[in-house]
């Protein structure tokens, strides 16, 4: 029997509910006689506040509560952010969509009527951040800045940058989750990916369901954007096989590439065919790196995708990957043992 209420599980972030609406409002207007009411709800990520990403150790800090919810049928669909899934698939779920991808670079966000040259940061600046793959990176690209731990929603973030006791110089932050909430307006610079990779699905909507869920398969399928699945299933490849997350230091970039190597915007099945992928695991002091790209045709198969990130991810192992995210791990452990409120933690170079 089919089902004219269908619930979609969301966190209550303004940007999570904006997420939401946008896969609502397309449900709604393909599917006119069904309803789609959204179910809010908090999560680890959004309640523990006064520690670092990286010092939760769990790659699910967004997402399990919402997966619990949907296991339980409280839920059909949940809408994510898709750097906040987990590549290892929970069994018995499956991402029925990756909607079109919004802009996947980092940002440089600074006070209004402020401007600073990327190269001019260095000592005596605050750079705000709650990723350790930012951090690594602007580390390695200024040397001397301190980095800070910045925790909260968008709004959250933006409000202790323009406080005026406020620590920071500026935030790094993700350019689409700003012009989904219409902040495009905060952003200062806008940092290339042959400056700074950005996360593993960063820009792209993930939509999840049951995965005998045939019904809710079936609506989600108009959400499904082919090119952003190509390059998020060969970014998230990279990123399964590595075991990395949201608490270690994994750049990629992916982009379509048309037959004389510049890059293609994806508007029909000619311009799906040859992907390149680049990435890159660096220590969490932006000190050592490695980095690995290929190009493939995937000629607009999931398959070939994630083959191509395959690739990448094994190149990145033979160059000694492994070592630098073991590293990583031990530092982050050994560095983040709880403390007071009042105490100042250190992880390799930048305050918490």
């Amino acid at each position: 029997m089919t089902r004219e209420t269908i619930p979609i599980g969301t966190r209550k972030s303004d940007l999570a509910i904006a997420q939401a609406v946008q896969a609502q409002s397309i449900l709604e207007s393909l599917n006119p006689t069904k309803t789609f009411p959204l179910l809010r709800m908090s999560t680890t990520g959004d309640n523990v506040q006064n520690v670092p990403l990286s010092s939760i150790g769990t790659t699910a800090v967004f997402t399990r509560e919402l997966q619990t919810a949907l296991e339980n049928q409280e839920c059909h669909i949940l809408v994510h952010s898709l750097k906040d899934v987990p590549t290892q698939a929970k069994p018995g779920f499956v991402l029925g969509a990756m909607m079109k991808r919004e802009e996947p670079n980092d940002v440089i966000v600074m006070r209004t009527g402020e401007f600073k040259e990327l190269k001019d940061f260095g000592e005596g600046d605050v750079i705000g951040t709650s990723s350790v793959r930012r951090a690594s990176q602007i580390r390695r690209l200024c040397p001397g800045v301190k980095v800070m731990d910045v925790r909260g929603n968008l709004n959250t973030r933006l409000a202790k940058l323009d406080a005026a006791d406020s620590p920071y110089t500026c935030l790094l932050l993700a350019a689409a989750g700003l012009q989904r909430l219409n902040f495009e307006h905060r952003i200062t610079i806008k940092l290339p990916t042959n400056v700074m990779l950005h996360a593993v699905g960063q820009g792209a909507i993930g939509v999840e369901c049951r995965s005998d869920d045939d019904e809710t398969l079936e609506l989600l399928k108009p959400l499904d954007h082919l090119p952003t699945r190509l390059r998020c299933e060969a970014e998230r490849t990279v990123m399964r096989i590595l075991e990395g997350g949201c608490s270690v230091p994994i750049g990629i970039c992916t982009e379509f590439v048309s037959s004389s190597g510049s890059s293609a915007e994806p508007e029909g099945p000619e311009s799906v065919r040859t992907l390149q992928l680049k990435a890159l695991v660096s220590s969490l002091d932006g000190i050592e790196i490695v980095e690995a790209e290929a190009v493939a045709e995937v000629n607009g198969s999931v398959e070939l995708a994630i083959e191509l990130g395959k690739s990448v991810a094994s190149q990145l192992l033979t160059k000694g990957a492994g070592k630098i995210l073991e590293k990583v791990l031990q530092d982050r452990h050994a560095t983040l043992a709880p403390t007071g409120a009042d105490q100042e933690q250190k992880i390799k170079g930048w305050v918490v």
